[in-house]
């Protein structure tokens, strides 16, 4: 028996819901392996999202094309008048699969946001390091000798001197 549109659609929509899950499980693990500089787990969980997106962006497709091919358009305001006009029972189920995949997408961008702030912190340090090593920082500040918050220019590069 085939199935109907809307089953097609909740079908995608749980298959989306499964994916988007494991992707915030793997930023997650990702964020603890940034916190804790364990390149290895990066390098896998880096390597375990790509199929994931890969795949969510298939079936974003498969969603458009099931709208579509019912007359509605693809997207946001497709999605929401397609189960506007399904059976009360429908729209209440896909409704309630589109709420928990909206939720978990935002948790999955919220998540990639702090990532990437781990990220770019981390960048910042090491540029700064660097710099300093190469004795190029022009805004290096510390303390001189008697206290005092001093801002000085490094001439010579450290790794000169060792």
């Amino acid at each position: 028996m085939a199935m109907t549109p809307a089953q097609q659609i909740q079908s995608v929509l749980q298959a989306e819901q499964h994916t988007v899950s494991q992707l915030l499980e793997i930023l997650t693990t990702e964020r603890d392996s940034l916190v804790s500089s364990d390149a290895e787990t990066m390098a896998v969980m880096n390597a375990n999202k790509q199929p994931l997106l890969v795949q969510l962006e298939q079936l974003n497709r498969q969603r458009e094309a099931i709208l579509q091919a019912e007359g509605f358009s693809a997207g946001k305001d497709g999605i929401k008048a397609f189960i506007a006009n399904q059976t009360k029972k429908d729209q209440r189920q896909l409704t309630d699969l589109l709420n928990q995949l909206r939720e978990a997408a935002f948790a999955c961008r919220d998540n990639n946001q702090v990532n990437g702030g781990i990220v770019n912190v981390n960048r910042q340090y090491l540029h700064r390091a660097m710099s300093v090593l190469r004795g190029r920082d022009l805004n290096i500040t510390s303390y001189g000798p008697g206290g005092e918050y001093t801002s000085q220019v490094v001439r010579q590069p450290l790794l000169g001197r060792v």
